[in-house]
């Protein structure tokens, strides 16, 4: 797709583990390909967690990220050729070695962006997995980035870590990237019949009252499961509650895309353009396509956003079999 010409260059962080980082920046990856876009994703963590997610052994993989940082490599040498639109520059454990010897070099802040900006023109999105701290891999992705997503779950130590981070952003912006935009809080693993979970839900909501996404992702078994057998959510189980958690969360992230915004009105004006009885079938099919749990709620009732929205997703990929965007694209653009 890349309408805009340059990568929107966003990293998934916050300096503690099992948030959720990981899981987030793979399905946005996903579902941003499935759905057109170019996307590459970039492993920041020697962990490796995310090219495990997307099925690749890290003990396997001789070249990573660490080695275009170094200029050691060239991309093309580098970089994973996942789907037809999905590229992943990969990590593994011996880039731990590496970040010490960094804080040595000249420029080190800059290593990241050296490496992503002669890229921006071939991808749409290039999303940043960062490893569960605030050191120089942390620093080298949010110094590369356009914006950043901050993952949160409802959980006492993540919520400590909010407010040293929020520091870093600060500092990053002020000496190294003035153009960096906090672009959203994503909370995750989220059960809002505790208190606990919406406890936090209202402390995010009063101090990130234009930030905190109205999608949120819950607990679910599925998530993990798929991740381990190193496939996307929309892969491996694209009926379950987390894919339709993350389409909703990944429809929300890009809804300020202009060519997003392009194909939605598109959509809304073929939609209109409809008779009332054509607009009802097309609702009723929407409706099936649905999960039973989100069916069944859209049918009591619920006037919910988020529900909604899917409500609209699951029309508009209706609509695209009944009259393709891609062919709109063509005739404005011959």
């Amino acid at each position: 797709m890349n309408s805009s010409g340059l990568a929107h260059i966003v990293s998934f962080i916050i300096q503690k583990g099992g948030c959720g980082k990981t899981t987030t920046a793979a399905n946005t990856a996903s579902y941003l390909a499935l759905n057109g876009f170019k996307v590459l994703a970039v492993d920041m963590d020697p962990q490796g967690n995310l090219t495990q997610h997307f099925g690749y052994d890290t003990d396997q993989i001789d070249l990573t990220v660490r080695h275009l940082m170094m200029k050691e490599k060239s991309f093309d040498e580098v970089v994973l050729h996942r789907s037809e639109n999905l590229d992943v520059l990969p990590n593994n454990i011996e880039t731990a070695a590496y970040e010490f010897s960094m804080y040595k070099t000249m420029a080190r802040e800059y290593a990241l962006r050296d490496v992503l900006e002669p890229l921006r023109n071939q991808y749409d999105f290039i999303l940043i997995d960062c490893p569960p701290n605030l050191g120089i891999f942390s620093l080298n992705a949010l110094v590369a980035s356009t914006e950043f997503v901050l993952v949160v779950a409802p959980e006492f130590f993540p919520m400590r870590a909010i407010k040293p981070f929020y520091e870093t952003y600060q500092m990053v912006k002020k000496n190294f990237n003035r153009t960096l935009k906090f672009k959203g809080v994503l909370m995750t693993m989220c059960d809002f019949r505790t208190r606990h979970s919406q406890e936090v839900r209202d402390i995010l909501q009063r101090n990130f009252p234009s930030k905190l996404y109205k999608s949120y992702i819950r607990v679910n078994v599925t998530l993990k499961e798929a991740s381990s057998a190193g496939q996307s959510i929309f892969e491996y189980a694209p009926q379950s509650i987390g894919a339709f958690d993350y389409q909703n969360f990944v429809e929300e992230f890009i809804r300020d895309h202009q060519a997003v915004q392009n194909k939605n009105q598109y959509y809304e004006n073929k939609f209109r353009q409809l008779s009332p009885t054509e607009q009802k079938e097309i609702l009723e099919f929407a409706r099936k396509n649905l999960t039973q749990y989100t069916s069944q709620r859209l049918q009591d009732g619920e006037d919910d956003a988020i529900l909604q929205q899917a409500l609209i997703i699951e029309r508009n990929k209706i609509l695209e079999k009944l009259f393709p965007y891609r062919h709109h694209q063509t005739a404005e653009n011959p």
